[in-house]
């Protein structure tokens, strides 16, 4: 298998540079390029690959070929954990991890579950007014839809965000609030619209983001990354309303959701915004969207916990495989 020969260069460079006791990656053409180098070189050093996504992952993180395994998988849900046995990895060489949020995300989130909803959002709005002053206008006392998708895929909620602007009747009750990222053109499309309730923002810092999402009823998604699936449940978002996902590393996500009673995935414009109007009290609650919305706050809550459960015993995982042999005859050992 040919790899990048930059990242060779690269990784080349580092190993001979640096002394490192322990390789843990992310992306798992950087870990086959670290396995590569690492066996050129002779080194023993432990080769450790968390895969951030769920289900059943890209070949990319456990290749057909031995010499370009890492040695252990971190993983952060339990069908990925169950692929990953059924491939013969060792259990001793699984961890099934989880996700520490970032700081504006817990602190909102515990905000809002020691005070109460209704007694923060002043503050939250604040927050946002501190950093974007147009937002003054935005009515605390109407619910609001926010509309996002990580850096670049709101956009591709737009077909449901121009069906909610033309729906007078979601317009007259409900704030939308759009978090475009860094797409610039749809961002500007937007903020010529800008008035009547429809607030627009550009890439904003995790804490407005935090914000934004404590003085919303319900997301609609673009994209569904782990990371931001982990932000929404700690502040308990929801229920998650997906209209868009990132085909290969967000497909299992749609199954997640839905499984775990967080959310659902409605592709279709018109349905969506049926989902939209019955989150709003504008229609009754089909029993999809009844299923996902009751008890939604405390399941999250109990996922979030859970995941941090996990995530706190990371540094004793990889302790033991920094105790752990890795040198077999030719170099490197990988697990498998």
């Amino acid at each position: 298998m040919v790899l990048s020969p930059q990242l060779r260069t690269e990784a080349l460079a580092l190993l001979r540079r640096e002394s490192v006791d322990l390789l843990l990656t992310t992306h798992p053409v950087q870990s086959m390029t670290f396995a590569q180098v690492r066996r050129e070189l002779g080194l023993t050093m432990p080769l450790v690959l968390a895969v951030p996504d769920y289900g059943v992952p890209a070949t990319g993180y456990h290749p057909p070929l031995p010499a370009l395994r890492s040695d252990a998988l971190i993983v952060m849900e339990e069908s990925t954990l169950e692929h990953y046995r059924s491939l013969g990895v060792p259990d001793d060489r699984l961890h099934l991890s989880g996700f520490l949020t970032r700081e504006p995300f817990v602190r909102v989130g515990a905000r809002l579950r020691a005070e109460g909803r209704d007694a923060v959002r002043a503050a939250f709005k604040a927050e946002v007014v501190a950093a974007e002053p147009d937002f003054a206008r935005f009515d605390l006392w109407r619910p609001t839809l926010l509309f996002l998708g990580g850096s670049a895929w709101t956009v591709k909620t737009e077909p449901v965000l121009q069906a909610v602007l033309a729906d007078p009747a979601v317009r007259e009750v409900a704030n939308v609030v759009v978090v475009a990222g860094r797409d610039r053109a749809f961002e500007t499309r937007l903020r010529s619209r800008a008035s009547g309730g429809l607030h627009v923002f550009g890439f904003v810092a995790p804490e407005v983001l935090a914000a934004l999402m404590g003085l919303a009823e319900v997301p609609v998604l673009g994209s569904l990354a782990p990371a931001t699936l982990q932000e929404l449940l700690e502040v308990g978002l929801g229920p998650l309303l997906l209209f868009h996902y990132i085909p290969g590393s967000e497909r299992a996500h749609v199954g997640y959701i839905g499984g775990q009673r967080l959310g659902l995935y409605a592709p279709d414009t018109s349905e969506m915004l049926h989902r939209v109007r019955e989150v709003l009290g504008l229609e009754a609650p089909s029993d999809q969207l009844a299923r996902a919305r009751d008890g939604f706050r405390e399941r999250a809550r109990l996922l979030r916990s859970r995941s941090v459960e996990r995530a706190l015993q990371l540094p004793r995982f990889l302790e033991r495989m920094l105790d752990t042999p890795q040198v077999t005859r030719g170099g490197a050992r990988a697990v498998g």
